[in-house]
């Protein structure tokens, strides 16, 4: 197992995402068929506040974590992360370019970071007080990356995140793997990193308003951008009674396609992040990786960086041959630039794929 794969399973224990067996009817609309019929490449693009620090991760930059530190990777307490709001302005953002490129590449669908874990909406919401409603004059990232999308033909995919830490921090440690069975003696930490004794139970009245946030959000986001093609939920709720469902969903958005990792089921299985199946899947499936070098999925250290051609071209041999799709991970910097490696990465991927053919 590589390291991104080891760090993907120890954040998955933290944010609740767990698979599940048990029956559900995916979709079989018309216009969700083309997630299925071939393999298709996708752009998983992650953006957020984090962009405007040194060296931060996008949400797990705020988490303690001594193997990080050791290995030199940039970490704040959430206190200073969720800070970078107010700092956090991409001048340059301009996702047009960067999609058309794809676009040009033979890439299918794009899927860019709504909310992450840190709780950011990257749109106006008219839910809480922590969106660009609020910081950024009320600029609509989410709506920029949508036009762009339609402009480039790419089916326009939304990444949301149902953990919130900012609004769970009192509920919550901050240490990496606190008290765990691996970790048994790494403390529980609040959001200045400082060690507490216990955590206090969450509260039936925080899981409900916790729920009635992700409604609202997701409702937004399914109701004022058009058209969206995918939903790619990470992570869970404290309690998903009361939660919308893919059903209900499916009745805002009919031709969406959803991921797994809310409710354990969806119309495909997303849990190959980081690592490859090594038999073909019994239903449809996705492989996210992170294109660039560097220890994580936004702007970090080295993200101007990519990786080996022969590393990204076995992973589409595997995703043909096995019958998936491979998302392909991108990070803007804190203006919202991305480097200029990826658009020679693109370039040879393009060329690489079309050799296959020969």
């Amino acid at each position: 197992m590589s390291n991104n794969a080891r760090t993907a399973a120890e954040q998955h224990d933290i944010i609740g995402y767990k698979s599940s067996e048990k029956e559900f009817t995916r979709t079989d609309d018309a216009g969700a068929k083309w997630f299925f019929e071939k393999t298709n490449l996708g752009l998983f693009i992650h953006f957020g506040i984090s962009a405007a620090g040194d060296d931060i991760d996008i949400s797990w930059g705020m988490m303690d974590n001594p193997d990080r530190r050791a290995k030199g990777n940039g970490i704040l307490t959430p206190r200073e992360y969720w800070t970078l709001a107010e700092k956090f302005d991409p001048k340059h953002f301009e996702p047009k370019k960067w999609l058309s490129a794809a676009k040009d590449a033979g890439f299918t669908y794009a899927v860019f970071t709504a909310k992450h874990h840190d709780g950011f909406a990257m749109w106006p919401s008219d839910v809480g007080d922590f969106s660009t409603k609020s910081y950024m004059g009320g600029r609509d990232l989410v709506g920029e990356y949508v036009t762009a999308c339609r402009a480039t033909g790419l089916k326009v995919g939304l990444y949301y995140s149902p953990p919130d830490w900012r609004l769970d921090r009192k509920y919550m440690s901050f240490m990496s793997g606190s008290h765990s069975e691996k970790y048994p003696d790494r403390p529980y930490e609040d959001i200045d990193h400082k060690p507490i004794a216990s955590l206090p139970e969450m509260t039936e009245e925080h899981k409900k308003a916790r729920c009635e946030y992700f409604n609202a959000q997701v409702r937004e986001l399914l109701t004022r951008y058009g058209q969206i093609d995918l939903l790619w939920f990470d992570g869970t709720l404290p309690s998903l009674d009361g939660a919308i469902t893919i059903y209900d969903i499916r009745k805002l958005q009919p031709h969406i396609i959803v991921n797994d990792r809310l409710w354990g089921v969806g119309d495909y299985c997303s849990r190959f992040e980081c690592k490859l199946p090594t038999e073909k899947p019994s239903a449809a499936w996705e492989t996210s990786q992170i294109w660039h070098v560097g220890g994580g999925w936004s702007y970090v250290k080295n993200a101007d960086k990519y990786r080996a051609p022969e590393i990204t071209l076995h992973q589409y041999e595997v995703a043909k041959e096995f019958g998936g799709n491979l998302l392909l991970n991108i990070a803007p910097d804190g203006d919202g630039v991305v480097p200029q490696a990826y658009y020679s990465a693109l370039q040879r991927l393009k060329e690489d794929i079309a050799s296959l053919g020969k």
